[in-house]
């Protein structure tokens, strides 16, 4: 019998393959733009004012913005995950456990 991934303990519960895919997505978007952000810290300070350039800062303006949108989207799933699990939970108590 192979181990469970699933720690019902901190009330996780199994992903369906689409819940899986977008977590995928989102994570591989997530660490493109960590990615990009510490590339973007790790290059040469410019002689500006302020010690970044203008693109720089424009596309950490950008990137700080995009992490906003997946960290609100991430928040939405993750409520959509506990709605379904009620659902679940109210079928399995309306129609019993052995149908499920």
């Amino acid at each position: 019998m192979a181990p469970e991934t699933v720690d019902y303990a901190k009330g996780e519960s199994p992903m369906t393959d689409f819940q899986f895919t977008a977590y995928l997505e989102l994570r591989e978007k997530y660490e493109s733009l960590l990615q990009e952000v510490v590339e973007l810290r790790l290059v040469p300070i410019s002689n500006s004012e302020s010690g970044v350039s203008d693109y720089q800062f424009q596309r950490f303006e950008e990137i700080r913005d995009k992490n906003e949108e997946l960290n609100n989207e991430l928040a939405v799933m993750r409520k959509e995950n506990t709605r379904l699990k009620m659902q679940v939970e109210l079928l399995k108590t309306s129609y019993g456990v052995n149908r499920f």
